[in-house]
């Protein structure tokens, strides 16, 4: 089943399932620095999967695969900027330093937590029919005595 983010509701909906995992794809800012930022950046884990631990209302807290660390994503109103494509989601960094920079998720789900595809409704039996009236209605109430208003 493919997944398809259009909009930050559909975002934490999917880190609400279990088994959410997002990866960073492309971080413009890392891409910019010299080699051996880089290597650092890789070696705490930061481009490995991350997988949803806690979600509140203005952030998600993830770990981090093979690594001790968590790491917070808040959205807040600068979400509005945020693109959403199919499985990705783009988040627009201000750094306040160069040109403006961008980190770049992959949405998935753990293996084994993928969501079953749902099997096509099959369809329903035909109602059965009600009995025919009655001619004449059946008095619930008795002709005399208790029950009868006078």
């Amino acid at each position: 089943m493919a997944l398809v983010l259009r909009s930050l509701s559909d975002f934490k909906r999917f880190l609400a399932k279990p088994g959410a995992t997002i990866q960073i794809v492309r971080n413009t800012f890392i891409e910019r620095q010299p080699a051996s930022f880089q290597e650092a950046y890789r070696e705490k884990g930061m481009y490995e999967p991350r997988t949803v631990q806690a979600i509140s209302k203005k952030a998600a807290v993830f770990a981090v695969k093979g690594h001790p660390t968590t790491v917070w994503l808040y959205w807040d109103k600068g979400t509005r900027h945020w693109r959403y494509s199919g499985d990705t989601l783009a988040v627009p960094l201000n750094t306040g330093v160069g040109p403006p920079d961008e980190i770049v998720y992959r949405c998935s789900f753990a293996p084994g937590f993928e969501p079953k595809i749902r099997a096509p409704a099959r369809p329903r039996a035909p109602a059965a029919e009600p009995p025919p009236p009655a001619d004449k209605p059946t008095p619930t109430m008795p002709d005399h005595g208790q029950g009868r208003l006078f």
